[in-house]
């Protein structure tokens, strides 16, 4: 799996911000055992990840690209037509737990 990098950066914020996915990002989320992997797994590939204050682990992808995974314990998070899906953003300086930080700061993409 490639994951690119959004050209997107977290709000300036004092506390953890709830923005709607679909909107600049889609956000999959994965269960803390199956996103310890994946991060392993993807190594310097990844793009940005959020860790919660459970464990669980949220990558931002690009709106669209992951709407067609179907994966045991992972949920993607989009904008549907009936609902809206909001994901707890932290600032960009809370790069450590125990409270919602970011495991991988989103980069600027390189083109």
């Amino acid at each position: 799996m490639m994951t690119r990098t959004l050209p997107w950066t977290p709000p300036p914020a004092m506390d953890v911000e709830a923005l709607p996915a679909g909107d600049r990002w889609d956000a999959v989320r994965a269960a803390q055992s199956i996103g310890e992997r994946a991060l392993k797994t993807l190594g310097d590939a990844t793009g940005a990840v959020i860790q919660d204050r459970h464990g669980t682990l949220y990558w931002l992808v690009e709106v669209g690209s992951a709407t067609s995974w179907h994966l045991r314990q992972v949920r993607v998070l989009t904008e549907l037509s009936d609902e809206r899906t909001y994901l707890g953003v932290p600032p960009v300086s809370w790069t450590e737990g125990p409270s919602t930080h970011w495991r991988v700061l989103s980069r600027p993409t390189i083109t």
